[in-house]
């Protein structure tokens, strides 16, 4: 048994209340000022700490850790690890190794931690399961749940929600619900993959009968989904429509789409003439009106409402009111 501290994450979060917080989700933990006056000024003592991810590795196949953080500051307040698995870990893992993994995943934890002197009262494990890899990932939970004596949480995509039957319901205490990535960004007549309200409201109606818990975690990232001859080409992170207003772009009928007008190298990228633009981001009026739809719905006592994620060039997009408004602390209707 792998001890949590807990205490103070319980006292942040006494019956009835919404605790703020944020995900941190970069290679080394290190906020710059601006970041930590932000956490100051929001009220927020609560982060989602990614620690590392688990991938298969085709060479040796096994399951690896990649990405872990690297703290070059101790973090503030209550901390949450949180570990990310492909599901074609899940996938090509024979039944044989779930309990070694989760071993591991455990170890690796509980190593971070103690290298770092940061204790927590909560892991929460990050996974788009799908019903051929439920029963292993499942399996794999109860394992971790055993060896940690503070509750577990796992995140929960939209499709998880309404399509239970399918997808089960992962053996934790609560779910975080991730309110963005809901469409497929990989298509090029998506409108847009990290928020599109249409889309979200195939599933919204079933998030009052989800037998779990449920946290909320909004999208405050942005992004522009390069396309060539009809092909996902590549991201481009922190760019938005107004950064793609330029002489060699042309804007489409929905002003979200742009196309090359000429063969070039611009905005760190090889473009060539037809490769199409589809700058994403999610509108403040929009978060805020999902913020309240969903805490309408949710049954649970007690909610954790996070933003992803903690970044300067993210934040900057978002005035300090919408962030207030956003994570603005106080009891559940």
């Amino acid at each position: 048994m792998l001890a949590c501290q807990s205490t103070e994450h319980r006292k942040s979060e006494s019956a009835g209340a919404i605790t703020p917080a944020f995900y941190h989700w970069k290679s080394t933990y290190a906020p710059t000022r601006p970041e930590l006056e932000r956490l100051k000024t929001l009220h927020v003592q609560k982060l989602y700490i990614h620690f590392f991810d688990v991938d298969w590795d085709a060479r040796t196949h096994r399951p690896v850790p990649k990405a872990f953080v690297r703290f070059r500051q101790k973090p503030v307040g209550s901390v949450v690890p949180v570990v990310f698995i492909t599901n074609r870990t899940l996938l090509n893992l024979p039944p044989a190794g779930v309990a070694e993994l989760a071993t591991h995943i455990a170890q690796a934890i509980t190593q971070i931690s103690q290298q770092n002197k940061i204790s927590f009262g909560e892991v929460q494990f990050d996974c788009d399961w799908s019903p051929r890899t439920r029963d292993r990932y499942f399996r794999l939970l109860s394992i971790l749940t055993k060896q940690f004596t503070c509750p577990l949480s796992a995140t929960i995509r939209l499709h998880q929600i309404k399509y239970t039957d399918q997808t089960g319901i992962p053996p934790v205490s609560r779910g975080m619900l991730m309110l963005y990535n809901v469409a497929d960004w990989k298509r090029v007549d998506t409108r847009n993959s990290i928020y599109d309200t249409d889309i979200a409201n195939q599933y919204l109606s079933f998030v009052p009968t989800y037998p779990l818990p449920l946290d909320i975690v909004l999208p405050l990232f942005r992004w522009t989904v390069v396309y060539r001859h009809h092909r996902f080409l590549t991201f481009l992170n922190n760019l938005d429509r107004k950064s793609l207003a330029n002489s060699f772009l042309a804007p489409q009928a929905d002003s979200m789409r742009f196309i090359a007008t000429r063969d070039t190298v611009a905005l760190e990228l090889s473009i060539q003439r037809g490769d199409l633009f589809r700058a994403e981001a999610v509108t403040a009026e929009t978060l805020v009106n999902e913020k309240k739809r969903l805490l309408s719905q949710i049954q649970n006592q007690r909610i954790t409402f996070a933003l992803y994620h903690l970044d300067s060039t993210v934040l900057s997009a978002y005035s300090l009111e919408t962030l207030q408004t956003l994570l603005g602390n106080g009891t559940l209707p």
